[in-house]
């Protein structure tokens, strides 16, 4: 029996663990031992832990649409952790299948989805789901006293570049062999694809895809006449007060749909149920989504303070 979910809030949990080493690791040159970090990641409803096959409702302009999540991924990247002191201090990730790192940058995926149950089976017409799923992010960092995070949801423009012209879309490293976005087009950083259903029951589809544009190109593949696209398009998450042992970070799907009307158009054609965006400055839900992330649509900036999507808790 599927379960349904009021949502009254967060939506995705980043539950922080910050462990002292003892002895030995890296310093920072300053005597600053190396210790392991890892970043936990679960998606919910306020404090309940959403699960394929849930579905969420309150949403639309009459609060009548319900959603059931398909597909939930992003990137992160550029992650740091800020010191009582007053220092940034970069992270090292570990390698592993959802993590990759190189000379141009490092990225990790979190998968929040696999394909096993409800619309997470292939409930959209452009079903695009993976299997497995990861929910952390693990690696070591040299600083102690933590009082804060910040990272982008990206990937880094130069890794981005590095990848595109030296693999196929098929055989890019994991995990930067899937979210790509057709090579003309580089990559999206954060994917939502979702069921619609409106008060009468009538059946939709959503898409929120997350990534950067004006990326040049030769068609083919992008990023080959210049170094970073235009618009980066990358939301940025700051949060100077974060106690690793009390805090988490949420990352609220109320926020990211919030104020849209949960109606497209299709061409011609009447209204039907869903949300529609590509990152596209013609789609209208764009504009709304990019400013619940904190992104200028005008110049794909992203301003961490106003990202009103990821939240401490």
């Amino acid at each position: 029996m599927r379960k349904t979910v009021r949502l009254t809030g967060a939506v995705a949990v980043i539950a922080l663990a910050v462990a002292a080493t003892g002895c030995g690791g890296d310093d920072d040159g300053n005597g600053t031992q190396s210790q392991p970090f890892t970043l936990q990641f679960a998606a919910v409803d306020g404090s309940n832990v959403v699960h394929c096959g849930d579905t969420m409702g309150g949403f639309g302009t009459s609060g009548t649409d319900s959603v059931e999540v398909s597909d939930f991924r992003l990137y992160v990247s550029n992650l740091r952790f800020d010191t009582t002191g007053g220092s940034s201090v970069s992270a090292k990730l570990d390698d592993n299948p959802f993590q990759y790192n190189d000379q141009n940058g490092s990225v990790a995926l979190i998968d929040f989805t696999s394909t096993a149950a409800g619309a997470c089976t292939g409930g959209v017409t452009y079903a695009e789901g993976t299997a497995r799923t990861n929910t952390v992010i693990t690696g070591t960092v040299a600083a102690k006293d933590i009082r804060g995070v910040r990272f982008d949801v990206g990937i880094p423009q130069r890794l981005m570049k590095t990848i595109i012209a030296n693999h196929t879309a098929e055989d890019a490293p994991s995990p930067l062999a899937e979210m790509h976005w057709s090579w003309g087009f580089a990559y999206r950083f954060l994917v939502m694809n979702f069921v619609v259903a409106d008060g009468s029951n009538a059946p939709g589809e959503g898409y929120v895809h997350v990534g950067s544009n004006d990326c040049g190109g030769d068609g083919a593949k992008a990023l080959t006449d210049r170094d970073a696209c235009g618009k980066p398009n990358a939301p940025a998450v700051a949060f100077t007060s974060f106690d690793p042992a009390k805090n988490v970070v949420a990352v609220d799907v109320r926020e990211l749909l919030a104020r849209l009307d949960f109606q497209v158009t299709p061409q011609d054609a009447p209204p039907v149920p869903g949300v529609e965006c590509h990152s596209s400055s013609q789609q209208p839900d764009c504009a709304t989504i990019f400013t619940n992330l904190g992104i200028n649509q005008q110049t794909g900036a992203a301003t961490a303070a106003l990202n009103h999507v990821f939240k401490v808790r």
